[in-house]
C-alpha cells in the first residue's frame, strides 16, 4: 500500500487541494480527522498535526499529515 505510484498521486493530489483552499490549520486537522477517522483528534494530535502542516498552511506538510494518518492502525482498519 504504501509504496503505490496510485496512493502517493492521490495524496499528492489532496494535499494541492486541501492546503490551497486551508486558511487555518486546526479547521484542516478537524476536518482531516473527521472525514478520515470518524471523530475529533486529541489535543495531542492536534499538537502533531500543527508542526505538520506548519503556519501558514504548506502543502508538503498537508502531505506528509495525510501519510501519517493513512499509516494509522484505525485508519486502515475503517478503509
Amino acid at each position: 500500500m504504501t509504496n503505490g505510484k496510485a496512493l502517493s498521486d492521490i495524496l499528492k493530489r489532496g494535499a494541492q487541494n486541501l492546503a490551497s483552499g486551508a486558511k487555518l490549520n486546526r479547521a484542516l486537522i478537524e476536518k482531516i480527522y473527521a472525514e478520515g477517522l470518524g471523530r475529533k483528534p486529541t489535543p495531542n494530535e492536534i499538537k502533531m498535526a500543527e508542526e505538520l502542516i506548519g503556519k501558514p498552511v504548506k502543502k508538503e506538510g498537508v502531505e506528509d499529515f495525510l501519510w501519517a494518518m493513512t499509516m494509522l492502525p484505525e485508519f486502515q482498519l475503517i478503509y
